[in-house]
């Protein structure tokens, strides 16, 4: 088996003027592609960049960012993102762990504390235009290094080597059997390991993958649009983010792939009547997917589906033997999709892969600590997790590095992290805080401590202090006796400013609704109140359902306290489109006037 690069060289060969990506107004070709990673690719070997030699990735989501994957791979090296919103202490484990002394930028994206460790090449700018013949790379070199949220307090880089890319495309245009030709949307970041998803239905497939030139978060209606402007056919995607789109509006997909959290029967019957639904399971250590389901309406509950092609499903109970059918148990996954194990962590890869029981297929097996039950048709029921690994919002969260992360604060003992889901449905991280006297911590502190060594999807949503953590007759924390978080406004740090005038009282509101809190302030950070990405998209909804104003989800971003989001309402004009909705003039006359008779009665005082 060869490196997942070579089937790129395939199509290229095969359709050389087909379009392979799109990113706004530029399209690249696939020999454009090919010749492209082939100018990096011979730049990287005359830096030293060789077999399983690690290559860091220092690029935003672009046509540049998949130019330089496949010149990595084509160098025979091994790809590890290095993010620019990580904290530098996590960037800098990735760099000692990896021996990674290259890296690949473009320009505008060199940060200084990178650039003075590692040898920087631009992707943009190739050193000459020679041709370059790449070697054989064989199917078990490593083809990237991803780090995840560890269960030690630190996080582990698992070792994916190139069969498992090549199988998991080729498994994929089995499945799906609609991938040549297709137009994928490039939707998921590089250090996620659906980025390589993405990557193998669209380029190692023979289709177009479509990449938004917007660097903000993308849902709802805004997601719609972009779908729409790419011509889009494929969307793979977490289940909360699939909830987001219009059903009023729908996008031109044909095919809805959910993965990286359960997947609920509500969603399958809002769409499968439309377009093709999914539902693929699979976690980072078996190349992203290892099983899949076609989902539809009428059935009692979504299924994870039947392993994919190359793939094994195992049900272990404790003791390592078979579970009998209709039985929950541990789900065992083997095959040629399953990683090389955790770097420079051989305990804790001893842990998670293991030889497996004689037969086939041989090789490594790796333990998910994922329960789920054989249905009578074959297919697998997700059931739930054997350990206290959390997901949210599609990231699989070890809860220990987390709590080590809080209990770097000075006034914190000890930690729990949990989650819940919030009226709506919406995952939050939730973390409860042993204190001294159960003395109450500022919100922005806490957030503050988590940011120095945890990535933004790591850092808690809600915090509660609690005198002691409830504990089992074992001495463990007893999660399921830790207490509901409250709904009054959590300790911030600094005074609560009452909302002013009609439209911060009515945004205050809105705000206690989502979000589960009262007595907000006008001051108030929305992310202090346990407002998350998901609450934003929620919230720009709410605001164009009462206001008839849609703002980018960049400007809930930056007004991001009650006074500062009405003031940018009230500034904002109408744009053309409202203008022709039915009821955007009404609404937006409405608001005027309301805004107005309330000054007046300011100006005329209290007894006019």
């Amino acid at each position: 088996m060869t490196g997942g690069h070579t089937l790129l060289g395939d199509w290229a060969r095969a359709a050389p003027e087909r379009t392979a990506l799109v990113q706004g107004d530029r399209c690249l070709t696939y020999s454009q592609l090919d010749a492209a990673s082939d100018r990096l690719a011979r730049d990287l070997r005359a830096a030293g960049a060789g077999d399983e030699s690690v290559v860091g990735l220092h690029l935003d989501r672009s046509v540049e960012l998949v130019i330089a994957v496949l010149g990595i791979w084509k160098a025979g090296a091994a790809y590890t993102p290095l993010v620019g919103d990580d904290p530098r202490s996590r960037r800098m484990t990735v760099l000692s762990d990896t021996g990674c002394s290259l890296m690949v930028v473009a320009q505008e994206h060199v940060d200084p504390d990178l650039a003075a460790k590692l040898r920087v090449l631009d992707v943009r700018k190739p050193c000459s235009a020679e041709p370059y013949h790449h070697g054989d790379v064989s199917g078990d070199q490593l083809a990237y290094v991803l780090y995840t949220s560890g269960s030690t307090g630190a996080p582990k880089g698992a070792l994916v080597e190139h069969r498992g890319v090549v199988n998991l495309a080729r498994a994929l245009a089995e499945e799906f059997g609609d991938l040549d030709g297709a137009r994928v949307f490039q939707f998921a970041p590089v250090t996620f390991d659906a980025w390589v998803w993405e990557l193998a239905m669209s380029v190692l497939n023979g289709g177009t993958l479509c990449i938004p030139e917007t660097r903000g978060e993308l849902s709802g209606a805004e997601l719609a649009r972009q779908l729409r402007l790419y011509d889009t056919t494929h969307l793979s995607a977490a289940a909360s983010l699939l909830r987001s789109l219009p059903v009023e509006d729908p996008p031109p997909v044909r095919t809805l792939v959910s993965g990286g959290e359960p997947l609920a029967r509500e969603l399958v019957e809002r769409w499968a009547d439309r377009v093709r639904v999914f539902n693929a399971y699979g976690p980072t250590e078996v190349t992203v997917g290892a099983t899949l389901a076609r989902c539809f309406p009428g059935e009692p509950k979504p299924a994870i589906g039947r392993p994919l092609r190359g793939v094994a499903v195992r049900l272990l109970d404790e003791a390592g033997a078979p579970v009998p059918p209709g039985a929950a148990g541990e789900i065992h996954l083997g095959g040629v999709q399953v990683a090389r194990g955790y770097l420079a962590r051989p305990e804790l890869t001893a842990e998670r892969f293991h030889a497996g029981p004689d037969g086939d297929p041989p090789g490594r097996w790796f333990r998910t600590g994922d329960l789920a039950v054989w249905r009578p048709d074959g297919q697998l029921d997700f059931v739930g997790r054997a350990d206290r690994q959390l997901n949210v919002h599609g990231f699989r969260i070890e809860p220990v590095e987390v709590e080590h992360a809080l209990c770097r604060h000075p006034r914190v003992t000890a930690a729990a992290v949990t989650s819940r889901s919030d009226a709506d449905g919406a995952q939050q991280l939730v973390a409860y805080l042993h204190t001294p006297g159960g003395e109450q911590l500022p919100v922005p502190e806490l957030r503050r401590v988590a940011r120095e060594t945890l990535p933004a999807h790591m850092v808690p949503s809600v915090y509660v202090a609690v005198a002691g953590l409830p504990l089992t007759a074992h001495g463990k924390v007893d999660h399921s006796a830790l207490p509901e978080p409250g709904s009054q406004r959590p300790p911030l740090g600094y005074d609560f400013v009452p909302p002013r005038g009609e439209t911060e009282e009515r945004m205050a509101r809105l705000w206690e609704r989502l979000l589960g809190v009262t007595g907000i302030g006008a001051d108030d950070e929305f992310a202090d109140l346990g407002g998350t990405s998901m609450h934003l998209v929620q919230l720009r909804k709410e605001i164009q359902q009462l206001w008839g104003v849609p703002l980018p989800l960049r400007d809930l971003s930056r007004t991001r306290t009650v006074r500062r989001l009405s003031a940018h309402l009230d500034s904002t004009e109408p744009t053309a489109s409202e203008q022709t909705a039915s009821n955007g003039p009404a609404i937006r006359a409405a608001r005027r006037g309301v805004t107005a008779r309330i000054r007046t009665r300011r100006q005329s005082g209290p007894d006019s």
